[in-house]
């Protein structure tokens, strides 16, 4: 079977994917070929493009961590999904294709109301959401929690998901042009550019249970330093090390030192926690298969949805790189 490919050739800040033919093996024993329908396009496929990601796949490599589609044939041994099966999967690298061949346990069913563009917008952001409220910092009802970023792809999952949970006070940053879109999810704005976070929180009660920055750097220490005794930074991202298009990896690794090594280093009853999707799936085998079926119950149910979709073309690739680059408001999906 032929399948169409996005490859990331180089860490350029221009012209470094190629859309390439390949040749697709029948699947082998164990796996499935999906014909991809959709595949999320998320920030963390422009850090692993310009090698921010510690341990990230070298070029050439397919980006695309999220996809969604139908089963087209099944390898040897797999019972668990079927030819016409309609799934969706996270994965580590290949997502950016329009078919791939998956080990069929990563597959989970699509509810009947989900469509393929829907479940490849969620999967990944609400995913990583869940698991970092519930499985990372045990938010329960009843917490105050800050979410950075919070009208963003990640931080608006942040939000919808804390509604969930009920009676969570959420604090979220964001620009000026976006204070609105924090306030309809229910949480309490704060301007990053004209607002310093720390102070607002810090006048407005007790400390928190949680704090999520993606942003890193410095910015871990001051979350950090909102906690109440039993609280958790969660960290999932290093922002900051990309500005202007350009990486700085001596700001990633001194936010990681500082902001989570350090603070572990001097117990004081607060924690802190590097969130690694591939490294929870490791402590916790069950997690991703209840986790990503949550989320899509979660989507079919009318709980949860992105706040817009803009879908490209998979041959129009650059062109949704270059608006993800730009700060797009909404989640990009490229169809098959």
């Amino acid at each position: 079977m032929q399948a169409n490919q996005v490859f990331v050739r180089s860490r350029e800040l221009s012209g470094a994917l190629e859309l390439r033919t390949v040749q697709l093996p029948p699947p082998a024993a164990g796996e499935a070929q999906v014909r991809v329908e959709a595949a999320g396009v998320s920030y963390g496929d422009l850090l692993q493009q310009r090698g921010v990601i510690p341990g990230g796949p070298k070029p050439p490599f397919v980006p695309g961590f999220e996809v969604a589609g139908t089963v087209e044939a099944i390898g040897p041994g797999v019972t668990g999904v079927r030819p016409g099966q309609r799934v969706a999967a996270l994965v580590k690298v290949g997502g950016y294709s329009s078919a791939l061949n998956l080990p069929a346990e990563r597959l989970v069913p699509l509810p009947a109301e989900v469509t393929a563009v829907d479940a490849a917008a969620v999967a990944l952001n609400y995913f990583i959401a869940w698991q970092m409220l519930t499985r990372v910092a045990g938010v329960t009802s009843g917490d105050r929690i800050l979410v950075h970023g919070a009208s963003g792809g990640v931080g608006v999952a942040f939000l919808q998901l804390a509604e969930t949970i009920g009676d969570v006070t959420v604090w979220g940053t964001a620009s000026a042009r976006n204070l609105d879109v924090v306030r309809s999810y229910g949480a309490a704005p704060i301007d990053y550019r004209t607002e310093d976070f720390v102070a607002t929180i810090n006048a407005a009660g007790p400390g928190l249970q949680a704090a999520f920055d993606p942003i890193g750097g410095p910015h871990f220490r001051r979350s950090y330093s909102l906690l109440a005794r039993g609280g958790t930074m969660v960290g999932y991202g290093q922002n900051s090390a990309l500005r202007n298009g350009r990486r700085n990896l001596a700001v990633g690794a001194a936010g990681f030192l500082g902001g989570i090594v350090a603070p572990k280093l001097v117990p004081d009853g607060r924690r802190t926690a590097f969130y690694n999707a591939w490294s929870l799936e490791k402590s916790q085998p069950s997690a991703y298969r209840v986790d990503l079926g949550r989320v899509l119950a979660m989507l079919s149910g009318g709980q949860i949805a992105p706040r817009a979709i803009t879908v490209f073309p998979l041959a129009k690739v650059e062109q949704a790189f270059h608006l993800l680059e730009d700060g797009a408001n909404s989640k990009i999906v490229l169809s098959g």
